[in-house]
């Protein structure tokens, strides 16, 4: 029976004792607040403040001036707080030192292919405008997209030049299409793309064809032609879209392969003087065949 009478004291004390906690909440939030306006807490809340923003709050590390956001906190926050600044800087000086390191070789060929094309401006007698290449698919041979149109006074069947890497013009095809701003070059190994040509050696006239593949074939030509590797080919007067003398490539076989007791011509290939995976720049003529007249 005392035991009882005991347990139900130490019960009612316990349940008195609880009952006094949010009474006593208000009064202890009364002392920590006279506390922390009495003691010289200043700085150190400031630090916290500053460092808690500099981690959770990127905008502060990515504009200079934010730096008066952390004033008035103490030295040793303030050290370490511009040690992280400094280190932010860097690491973005770097990031732009890098990509200009990547810039500077691109730049410099674009450069020397510029210096190039104004040397062959001066040269070329026949006036034209410069575009560069907007588009083209890879491991195509047909066709690629230049950035000037008929807002440029671009027109079709316009005949078009590149520089080989010895910066020399070299036939690249001509016009086929045209749009405001942007026209279409059919390439010498296109299909569709035929024209008159003659042998650097000994002028004698074939018809140069494109067939789809990178290299090109030369047709009509006289059995009797003694083909020598590597002779250069150039358009001929007789072609209605081209001038004449426009270096288009290089023989690359003698022509007799597949030849037949009733062959009447040789067929041999050609290998364009440009490489189509290298054009950046052309120069479209502004040059009217006979047909274009």
């Amino acid at each position: 029976m005392l035991k009882i009478i005991k347990y139900m004291c130490m019960k009612r004390e316990s349940k008195i004792s609880t009952n006094q906690y949010p009474k006593l909440l208000p009064t202890v939030y009364i002392i920590i607040s006279l506390a922390l306006m009495i003691l010289p807490l200043q700085q150190t809340v400031n630090s916290v403040r500053a460092v808690l923003a500099y981690l959770f709050i990127p905008q502060l590390r990515l504009a200079h001036q934010t730096k008066e956001y952390f004033k008035d906190i103490n030295e040793g926050t303030q050290t370490l707080l511009n040690v992280a600044f400094e280190n932010f800087e860097l690491k973005e000086k770097l990031k732009k030192l890098q990509i200009e390191a990547l810039e500077i070789p691109v730049l410099q060929e674009e450069n020397a292919r510029l210096r190039q094309a104004l040397n062959l401006t001066k040269s070329i007698k026949i006036k034209g405008t410069w575009a560069k290449v907007a588009y083209k698919e890879p491991n195509k041979m047909s066709s690629l997209i230049i950035d000037k149109g008929e807002v440029d006074s671009l027109s079709l069947r316009s005949p078009v030049l590149a520089l080989t890497e010895d910066g020399t013009p070299a036939l690249l095809g001509m016009i086929v299409e045209v749009s405001k701003n942007t026209s279409k070059i059919l390439l010498l190994p296109d299909e569709d793309f035929n024209a008159y040509v003659y042998l650097g050696n000994t002028k004698t006239e074939a018809l140069l064809k494109g067939h789809g593949l990178r290299n090109v074939t030369l047709k009509y030509l006289p059995l009797e032609e003694d083909l020598q590797i590597d002779t250069p080919v150039f358009t001929s007067s007789s072609s209605a879209l081209f001038p004449e003398g426009l270096l288009v490539g290089y023989i690359t076989n003698d022509g007799t392969e597949g030849l037949t007791g009733a062959s009447t011509y040789k067929e041999p290939t050609l290998k364009p003087a440009l490489n189509f995976d290298n054009v950046k720049e052309v120069f479209v003529l502004s040059y009217k065949g006979e047909n274009n007249a």
